[in-house]
Order: C-alpha cells, then structure tokens, then sequence
C-alpha cells in the first residue's frame, strides 16, 4: 500500500477588507463552503481560516479542507465580515480559545460584521454576549442556550440586523449567503446572482 501526500498551497495573504470563514474541526461543511462559493461569485473576497496553524481541517461528515490561511495569518485589521458555520457542541469548531474571542470580540466592538448560522450563533455569539438584547436564530435545539446569553429567539430562516445576520441552519445556508451578499454588494447584486443560480425570491 502506498502513502499518498497532499501538497499544501501556499497560506493566502490578503491586502484590504475581506470576508473570512472560520473553519474548526467539527464544522458544517454545507454551512461554511455553500456561503464562500456564493459570496465568491458575488465578486466578495473571501477567504477560509483554520481556527489554528493547521490548515488541514477535518468537517463533520468526514471531509478534509485545506483552508486558505492559519490564524497566524489573520490580520485583524482586514476582517469586514467574520463568518461561523454551526458544529455539534463538543466540536472545536464552536469552541473557540481565548485569543480567537478576543479577536471576535474586539471586531465586533469596532463595528464590524458578523454572520453566524446553526449552533454558532448560541455558542459563539452568545457567551460573548453579542446576541444580548438582540433578535437572532439559530439551530432549533440550542434556542435555550441561545436566549440563556440574552438572545431574543426568532422562527425565520434568516435575521439580518444592522451588523449581524443569523441563519437556522443547513437548509438556510443558501438564503443565509444571500443575506451576507445583500448587505455586502447591494440588492441587484444578490437579484443578478439568484438569476444566475435559478433561486427563487422567499415569499
């Protein structure tokens, strides 16, 4: 049997404001790389982070993605929109270290843009009290532990507020990017892509 190696691209390094996807093991895979291929044809720059150095990440049925960059390479200062897939609770991807809070919490102080769907936003957004007071969705089951952190639950498949935009889940990952491309590019950019991909408006 012969061992088979995979060539790692070079760490991307990115110049200005983008958009990145925090990838940790455990993530949702529909719900991280649906959004980046979406906002990509937005003509968004985007990029996919390992919540570590490693940038080899393991999703949750299995798949392997070689992110763009580590979190060594995260610059702070280029972040316009952060972006969290869900994970089932005991994965990484939902349980962030401190340093990765701070850098959360810091970006969002600052004004900056947040999008989270699924588990993420009662277990990333919540215990850092960013949802506090604020309407949000999330996964169905985690609705406790979304309004436990101050949350104020909401049924729809996508809330958008001024600087956030939450989503349910794996079926809401299309609308969720949607969402992030209308904030981001303006509604005839997201009239134009949802034409192009043949998705229909919500009702």
């Amino acid at each position: 049997m012969t061992e088979t190696s995979i060539r790692i691209p070079t760490s991307s390094r990115p110049s200005g404001k983008a958009t990145f996807v925090m990838l940790g093991n455990g993530f949702d895979e529909i719900e991280a790389l649906a959004p980046v291929d979406v906002m990509r044809r937005a003509g968004m720059k985007v990029f996919t982070v390992s919540m570590t150095d490693k940038r080899l990440v393991r999703g949750v049925t299995g798949n392997n993605i070689v992110a763009d960059m580590g979190i060594s390479d995260l610059n702070p200062e280029h972040i316009d929109w952060l972006v969290f897939p869900g994970a089932d609770k005991s994965e990484d991807a939902v349980n962030l270290d401190e340093s990765l809070n701070d850098i959360v919490k810091d970006h969002w102080d600052k004004g900056g843009n947040i999008a989270a769907i699924c588990a993420a936003p009662a277990l990333i957004l919540g215990p850092l009290g960013i949802i506090k007071g604020v309407k949000a969705t999330g996964y169905p089951f985690l609705k406790e532990d979304l309004e436990r952190n101050g949350g104020i639950y909401s049924e729809e498949p996508v809330v958008i507020g001024d600087r956030m935009i939450t989503s349910k889940g794996p079926g809401t990952t299309i609308e969720f990017a949607l969402a992030i491309v209308r904030k981001a590019k303006g509604p005839e950019t997201e009239k134009a892509l949802r034409e192009g991909m043949v998705i229909p408006e919500c009702e």
